[in-house]
């Protein structure tokens, strides 16, 4: 019996070891977990960018934007806005920008009328001492006054078909680009 009882310490010993194997090596299965690797979608950090907003935007100039995916659409809004005559169907909003870039806004292209009634009294300035009548010039006359060149003369007529006649010279100022400053300049050379 000797010899059995050694088979059967040898079996019970091989059993034992199988069962502790088991049981050790199911719970380190559940402790050990695994490096999960890179995330498939890096999570985009807000940058800041300066861009130039120029043409038919209400506060042209530099803005400061901040942003992970920023687009022509938030830089025009950070300039406060298109103006009525901008020209929307000439740009992508939807593109996206980068630091340092310039974004031009262009105006509509508006088609020039002439009437015939509109060069008998452009002609006619010889009693109101040779000022413009800025209800009915035209852009060359336009582009005779001091500090408004071919693009303000366009604006000017821009401005005159959107909103109608000029009620006052004063309204004039109304105008993107004509101030206080431009407009004291103007004031004894234009009339309505």
């Amino acid at each position: 019996m000797p010899m059995f009882k050694k088979q059967m310490f040898v079996v019970l010993a091989i059993a034992l070891i199988a069962i502790v194997g088991t049981i050790y090596g199911a719970t380190e299965d559940e402790i050990i977990t695994l490096d999960e690797g890179t995330p498939q979608s890096v999570e985009r950090i807000p940058k800041k960018i300066f861009v130039y907003v120029t043409g038919a935007v209400n506060n042209p100039g530099m803005v400061e934007l901040t942003g992970s995916e920023l687009r022509v659409a938030d830089a025009v809004n950070a300039s406060g806005g298109l103006l009525p005559t901008a020209d929307v169907d000439s740009f992508n909003m939807a593109e996206t920008i980068s630091d340092g870039q310039h974004i031009r806004v262009p105006e509509k292209m508006v088609a020039r009328s002439i009437t015939p009634e509109a060069p008998a009294v452009e002609s006619s300035g010889g009693s109101t001492g040779g000022a413009v009548n800025i209800n009915t010039a035209g852009p060359d006359e336009l582009d005779t006054l001091p500090g408004i060149g071919p693009a303000m003369a366009q604006r000017i007529i821009d401005y005159r078909q959107l909103n109608g006649a000029f009620k006052s010279i004063e309204e004039i100022q109304n105008v993107r680009g004509i101030g206080a400053k431009k407009f004291e300049n103007l004031k004894n050379k234009i009339r309505i």
